[in-house]
């Protein structure tokens, strides 16, 4: 049985400034990526897990100009 691991979600606004973090724990890196690509509406989201960045999910072009 793995250990639950614990993430964070940053929103990054257009700028690229945090203005929000959400915390996630998940088993695994890869379940971290699926929960934080699903947070993914208006803004960019950095994951992390400590001090590792683990992914970034970036709008498409056409949502960013909005």
């Amino acid at each position: 049985m793995g250990s639950i691991k614990h993430y964070r979600a940053f929103q990054i606004d257009p700028d690229g400034h945090v203005f929000g973090c959400i915390n996630l724990v998940c088993d695994d890196d890869e379940q971290a990526k699926r929960e934080a690509a699903a947070l993914m509406l208006v803004h960019r989201i950095e994951l992390w897990r400590l001090d590792r960045r683990i992914a970034q999910f970036d709008l498409p072009r056409e949502a960013a100009r909005q």
